[in-house]
């Protein structure tokens, strides 16, 4: 009952305060859900207001407010599920190869990107720092990360707006791959699977790579 009532205080307020604001920068949301999605320059943005009922870290906080996002790039994550060939063990870390994260890495740890609910009429300032903290944060990232160039512009400038797991490495070689660089993909193992042991791990990696020709 606890989540039911959050939701819906949830719900109503982001149908008043933003869905005008996403909607304008393109992102939909159906009547019932929590997702915000758009597709931009051929890739699927989404933005998940993930509600976390009774946070074990707040013991006096009634639920948690901690936006994820995700970020689809077709043309990159074909040629990413090909090379590792369905060995889902060499997509290690919290990004999965796909860019899943919270939206708190987007303001690069300057604010944790999560809020707390001690009662529910709090719910619609809550909702209102949410939407400065995409304005500010999130969505100008957004604006930058949808191609397979974005994701190599993103890794040359080292962006600290993504985590750099050994997931979001694969992903950025598969992004190379995509948009045949395939010296680059080759350089940015060497530089990140150099060593013996995890040589030995992605060989299969740098064989895909190698067969590019």
């Amino acid at each position: 009952m606890m989540k039911d009532e959050i939701k819906t205080c949830l719900i109503t307020s982001l149908e008043a305060k933003l869905d005008v604001y996403m909607f304008e920068r393109g992102f939909m949301r159906t009547k019932s859900s929590l997702l915000y999605k758009r597709h931009f320059k051929g890739a699927t943005q989404n933005i998940d207001l993930v509600l976390e009922i009774h946070p074990k870290d707040r013991l006096d906080a009634v639920a948690a407010i901690y936006p994820k996002m995700e970020v689809l790039v077709p043309e990159v994550d074909d040629v990413l599920d090909e090379m590792v060939g369905g060995n889902l063990r060499l997509l290690e870390g919290v990004t999965g190869g796909k860019t899943k994260q919270p939206i708190g890495f987007t303001s690069e740890k300057k604010h944790i990107g999560r809020w707390f609910v001690f009662q529910p009429d709090s719910i619609p300032r809550i909702v209102e720092d949410i939407m400065i903290f995409l304005e500010r944060w999130t969505i100008p990232f957004l604006d930058v990360y949808a191609t397979p160039n974005d994701i190599l512009a993103t890794d040359e400038r080292n962006d600290g707006r993504i985590p750099r797991d050994r997931a979001q490495i694969l992903r950025v070689v598969a992004a190379a791959l995509a948009c045949n660089r395939r010296d680059s993909a080759l350089a940015i193992m060497e530089r990140w699977f150099d060593s013996p042991g995890l040589r030995r791990r992605y060989q299969q990696v740098y064989n895909f790579i190698e067969s590019k020709v």
